[in-house]
């Protein structure tokens, strides 16, 4: 049985139960998506805690024009009596103090009346798709797709800034140096990359692409190589070439969330160029 307690509030280094996982029942841990909020903006990383035991957390990575809040929760146990609020209040606080003037989420039927009450407003739908049937993959893959090489990562930055809405290099550095046989890029004829994808243990993203022929091309290399599990992509629910794709190499749908902002609205390419996010914490 929980104990009521008023939590205490901290930016720590310190996950030690994954809230996240037994929050929203999920297989896979939320420790990889902790460990790069935490190697990148420290500061933005808040607990709750009731007699030194962890039941609640969030995390924002600020972006400069705009951050991403992600991991938001709180233990079953420990619903419903305001700390996912004062939580979100911390973020807000923190994300304020640097002058960031928008905030982004991707919000659960369940927690997209808590975001609403802050002033939270939806203008698209990620949807969650997991890879349920084995892809058929031709026998031999599709020319133009190669590795990336580190000297390369400022073009990647460069790329991708337009797409994503801001510089993210920060971020798609931490990929490329936990796996850089994982990170793959697609060019033209005239050696001009046009999209990129990043083939995570247990996910598929980011994964950007000027076309839906480029993002076929890495997506159909990206499953050639071994994942932890079934792979996961989120996506844009309004991105209909990502969502062909997806169907036709044996993903289906499996949830969907509100993507919500609050402050200046910002333009991004969800809709279009950006087949799959790095996750539902970084977008």
């Amino acid at each position: 049985m929980c104990r009521s307690m008023i939590p205490s509030f901290k930016a720590e280094a310190e996950y030690r139960h994954d809230v996240n996982k037994i929050t929203y029942k999920r297989q896979e841990s939320s420790k990889e998506s902790l460990r790069r909020y935490l190697a990148i903006q420290p500061g933005g990383s808040f607990v709750a805690k009731q007699n030194d035991e962890v039941i609640g957390f969030g995390g924002a990575l600020d972006y400069g024009p705009f951050a991403y809040i992600g991991l938001m929760c709180v233990h079953p146990c420990m619903q419903k009596r305001g700390i996912g609020a004062m939580l979100l209040e911390q973020l807000h606080t923190w994300l304020d103090a640097r002058g960031c003037p928008t905030f982004l989420l991707d919000a659960s039927a369940a927690g997209a009346p808590l975001y609403q009450h802050y002033g939270y407003m939806e203008d698209d739908i990620t949807a969650v798709f997991r890879q349920t049937q084995p892809a058929s993959l031709p026998r031999h893959l599709p020319t133009g797709v190669s590795l990336l090489s580190s000297d390369d990562l400022p073009a990647l930055v460069a790329f991708d800034a337009p797409h994503f809405g801001v510089d993210r290099g920060a971020i798609l550095a931490t990929y490329l140096a936990d796996a850089p046989e994982r990170v793959l890029v697609v060019r033209n004829q005239d050696g001009l990359m046009t999209g990129y994808l990043i083939a995570q243990p247990r996910s598929i993203g980011p994964w950007v692409a000027n076309s839906a022929e480029d993002a076929e091309r890495l997506l159909l290399h990206g499953l050639a190589l071994p994942f932890e599990s079934e792979p996961s992509v989120f996506v844009s629910a309004n991105n209909s070439d990502a969502i062909g794709l997806l169907s036709r190499y044996g993903f289906s749908q499996q949830r969907v969330l509100s993507h919500m902002w609050k402050g200046k609205y910002v333009h991004r390419s969800r809709r279009m160029a950006i087949y799959g996010q790095a996750s539902l914490g970084f977008g």
